[in-house]
C-alpha cells in the first residue's frame, strides 16, 4: 500500500510544525562570582534545583543554563536583562554567605497567549576549603580553616 498525496503532506507538514517547536528555543549561560573571604558558612535560598561540589577556586561561582522554548529573543532578552529572573544575589550577615534568587517565585512565561516551558540547570562551585554538612544544605568551612582564621 503506497502512501497518499494526503497522507504524505500530512506527514511534512508535521515534521515541519515539530522542527518548528525544536527550533524554537533560546539558550543562554550566566555566571555569578561571589569572594568568601570571612565567609564561614554558605546557605542557598534558590528558587531552581542547584548542584553544589568543591572546586579549586577561592570563590564561590554560580553558573546558571537556562532554556526557555516557544519564546522570542526578545522576550527572553526582557527576562534577563530587565526582570532578571534568573539573577542569584549574595548577602553576608555575620560570617554566613546566603546565596539567593532575586526573585523568590516566578510567573509562567508567556508568549502568543501560550505558556513557555524553561529548563533551569544551576551549578555552584564551593572552594575546596568548604564541606557539605551531610545534615542540612549548608557548608562550612573546614575545622583547621577556621583554626588557622582564629590565630
Amino acid at each position: 500500500m503506497s502512501p497518499t498525496p494526503g497522507r504524505i503532506a500530512a506527514t511534512l507538514l508535521g515534521l515541519f510544525l515539530v522542527g518548528g517547536v525544536l527550533n524554537a528555543q533560546i539558550h543562554d549561560r550566566l555566571h555569578w562570582v561571589f569572594p568568601v573571604d570571612s565567609v564561614q558558612q554558605i546557605d542557598f535560598d534558590l528558587v531552581d534545583k542547584y548542584e553544589a561540589e568543591n572546586w579549586d577556586g577561592n570563590q564561590v561561582m554560580v553558573t546558571s543554563e537556562i532554556t526557555v522554548y516557544n519564546a522570542t529573543k526578545g522576550i527572553v532578552r526582557f527576562f534577563l536583562e530587565d526582570n532578571r529572573r534568573w539573577d542569584i544575589i549574595d548577602t553576608l550577615m555575620d560570617k554566613t554567605l546566603l546565596l539567593d534568587s532575586y526573585h523568590s517565585r516566578r510567573a509562567p512565561i508567556v508568549s502568543g497567549g501560550e505558556e513557555c516551558y524553561e529548563v533551569v540547570q544551576v551549578k555552584v562551585y564551593i572552594p575546596k576549603d568548604f564541606e557539605k554538612d551531610p545534615n542540612s544544605e549548608s557548608w562550612f568551612l573546614k575545622e583547621e580553616e577556621v583554626e588557622e582564621e582564629d590565630n
